[in-house]
C-alpha cells in the first residue's frame, strides 16, 4: 500500500466518521427539542391551571412592605431597606412564576405599612408564612443608622391581595 492509498483511506474514514457524527448529533438535537417542547407545554398547562385557580380567589396581587418605625430610620435608609426587601421578595417569588406573572399583570402594586417593634414585625411575618404567603425579613448590616442585625422591613408577597389583607389589614399606612 503506497502513501496515496493510505491518505485516501484516512480521508475516507474521516469523512465517514464526520457524517456519522453529524447524523447522531442532529438526531440527539431533535430528540431533546421534542422533550423540551413537551416539558414547556406541560409547564404552561400547569401554570395556566394555577393562575385560573388563583384568579377565582383573588382578582388583585400586591407586595406589602412592613416598616419598623421604632428604629427612627431616615427617609433614605427606609427607602434602601424597602428596596432590599422588594428585591428579596422578587428573588423568592421567582420560584413561583405564577405569582410573579399575576402580580405583573396587576401593575406590581407595592404598599408600605408600619409596625412599632421587632416583635410585631416577626409576628406579621409568621402569620403570613402560616397562611402560605412569601415573607422576607431584612436585617441591616449596621454600617449607618441602626445596629448590625436589626430587622428593619418585612416584605410580604407578592401574593393575592385578599390573603395579604387578612394578615396586614389592621396595620396603618406608612
Amino acid at each position: 500500500m503506497n502513501i496515496t492509498q493510505i491518505l485516501l483511506q484516512t480521508v475516507t474514514d474521516a469523512k465517514v466518521g464526520f457524517i456519522i457524527s453529524a447524523i447522531i448529533g442532529y438526531s440527539l438535537y431533535k430528540i431533546i427539542a421534542v422533550i423540551n417542547r413537551k416539558k414547556l407545554q406541560s409547564s404552561n398547562d400547569n401554570c395556566n391551571e394555577t393562575l385560573n385557580y388563583m384568579q377565582m380567589y383573588a382578582d388583585n396581587y400586591k407586595l406589602v412592605l412592613v416598616i419598623r418605625t421604632d428604629l427612627k430610620m431616615g427617609k433614605g435608609k427606609i427607602a434602601a431597606q424597602c428596596a432590599h426587601a422588594a428585591v428579596a421578595a422578587y428573588k423568592a417569588a421567582t420560584k413561583y412564576p405564577e405569582f410573579l406573572y399575576a402580580w405583573e399583570k396587576c401593575g406590581q402594586a407595592k404598599i408600605t405599612l408600619k409596625v412599632d417593634s421587632e416583635n410585631a414585625l416577626k409576628e406579621i411575618a409568621k402569620q403570613a408564612r402560616t397562611v402560605g404567603l412569601l415573607a422576607n425579613i431584612i436585617q441591616d448590616a449596621g454600617h449607618t443608622q441602626v445596629k448590625p442585625g436589626s430587622k428593619t422591613v418585612c416584605a410580604i408577597g407578592p401574593g393575592p391581595a385578599q390573603m395579604i389583607d387578612n394578615v396586614t389589614g389592621h396595620l396603618k399606612l406608612f
